[in-house]
């Protein structure tokens, strides 16, 4: 009985191992991919003609609260528009999310608030998910060069959709906007180790 419990217990940890090696893997892959990719600093950023705005909600979904992942995107288009890096927004998101709003015309709001004109953005609200809104902006609106807009781990991974999906996009770049510093932000950073595992299992499936 101690032998098969000892085998079970093997069996278990090697499972968990390479679980864990797995996720890293995964991980780290869509990490080395975007070397050199993805910018911070407006001045060194190359010029694209449209920016991918990537959408979220402008409230958390947990306590109704300011989502920093919104403000801090918007932060960031508005930067790379006003300094001439990119000429139009191509917004892409939920027009009805799960809390039932409109990601992209609250985007759009926010944006034209800051002074970007109205002719200078562009809206999907079909980007139900991450790789839906890098599909759709080559494959309907003909994108085939922009600059990606978001979070740097969500930049990461669309970066690699957009570079191993079989689309015609060449040299996509992307424009970390501010990563929010909070317990509600962590949880989400966890949860991109799974996501990425599950950007390969979409890539391999076809989805």
């Amino acid at each position: 009985m101690n032998n098969i419990l000892k085998i079970i217990i093997k069996l278990i940890a090697i499972a968990f191992v390479a679980v864990l090696l797995l996720v890293l893997g995964c991980y780290f892959l869509v990490d080395s991919n975007a070397k050199g990719k993805v910018y911070e600093d407006v001045e060194s950023i190359p010029y694209r003609e449209v920016g991918l705005l990537l959408g979220t909600t402008p409230q958390t979904r947990i306590g109704r609260l300011e989502n920093r992942f919104f403000l801090f995107r918007i932060d960031a288009a508005e930067k790379l528009y006003k300094a001439g890096k990119v000429a139009k927004i191509l917004i892409s998101g939920a027009e009805d999310s799960l809390d039932g709003v409109n990601e992209v015309e609250s985007m759009k709001e926010a944006l034209m608030e800051r002074g970007v004109p109205e002719s200078a953005i562009m809206l999907d609200g079909k980007g139900f998910r991450t790789l839906a809104s890098i599909e759709r902006a080559n494959r309907v609106f003909g994108l085939k060069s922009f600059t990606i807009i978001s979070q740097q781990f969500h930049n990461e991974r669309a970066l690699y959709q957009a570079e191993h999906m079989g689309l015609d996009i060449e040299d996509p770049i992307a424009f970390n906007a501010e990563s929010p510093r909070t317990a509600m932000a962590t949880l989400i950073y966890m949860r991109e180790f799974l996501a990425r595992v599950k950007l390969f299992i979409d890539l391999l499936l076809g989805i």
